[in-house]
């Protein structure tokens, strides 16, 4: 079972163009876009003018600058998690806070390669897009911070993931994911410059071993062929004193023959 976690901020002017692949990305392997699902009711734009227009027909009153009316959720998920869940959380959301969702998004194409074992490794994760209004009064849904609490319940519950505590949840958006995996390469990267830096110690320690066991080659080679010089000397002496104790032989059978000694 996965951990679960939710990040809601406002809605970012690329988030259509993102979560709809209309944009080539560098962590995005296009080969498995099609393990990609998501529903779509209305384009945030759309969104975005009715909560306008709502608001001031409901409150006499222009919506502020400031206000957030369409808001983004990006949550983590497992890999068999579909846009059909999506559909199954939004509603209950929906019913319990008035929170409508109108598009939704399960990402399972974007990642990146391990540096050092160049192993692709997927950041499974969703979005959805949220109308954060009031269709009744024209204002924004005001969430304290038990329903929030209460919303990573209910995520955690609908996508039968371990709820997280609430100050370890951490999202990471795709920059901030890209950022954190370059970081763990450098880290490898680094801990083996560290080792290799150990192995280059030990080749240093071991060249000089290496000329002495050379040197000790060398001189066994010389000894070898001094000593092959030495077998053929006694070789060629010992033929020459059997050819000696042959003469000698030879003369003292003579010297018998005619009737003398030495």
């Amino acid at each position: 079972m996965g951990k679960s976690s939710i990040h809601i901020v406002p809605v970012k002017g690329g988030s259509e163009s993102h979560n709809q692949r209309l944009k080539v990305l560098s962590y995005v392997r296009s080969d498995l876009s099609y393990l990609n699902s998501s529903f779509h009711l209305k384009s945030i734009q759309e969104a975005k003018n009715f909560a306008e227009r709502n608001c001031k027909e409901k409150t006499g009153r222009k919506m502020q600058d400031k206000a957030t009316p369409i808001r983004e959720g990006v949550l983590l998920i497992n890999k068999h998690h579909t846009a059909e869940d999506l559909k199954r959380l939004s509603r209950v959301l929906e019913q319990r806070f008035g929170i409508k969702t109108i598009q939704g998004y399960c990402h399972k194409d974007e990642g990146h390669y391990d540096k050092i074992t160049n192993e692709w490794r997927p950041n499974y994760h969703a979005h959805m897009v949220f109308d954060w209004t009031n269709h009744q009064t024209g204002k924004s849904i005001k969430l304290n911070r038990e329903d929030m609490s209460e919303f990573q319940s209910i995520v955690a519950g609908e996508l039968n993931l371990e709820r997280g505590h609430n100050s370890s949840i951490k999202h990471l958006n795709a920059v901030q994911f890209k950022t954190q995996q370059e970081i763990r390469n450098l880290q490898n990267l680094h801990q083996l410059k560290n080792g290799l830096t150990e192995a280059q110690k030990v080749i240093e320690q071991a060249i000089p071993l290496k000329k002495e066991i050379d040197g000790l080659k060398s001189d066994k080679k010389r000894l070898e062929e001094e000593n092959t010089l030495l077998r053929a000397n006694k070789n060629y002496l010992e033929k020459k004193i059997e050819v000696g104790r042959s003469e000698l032989k030879q003369l003292e059978e003579q010297k018998t023959n005619r009737g003398f000694k030495l």
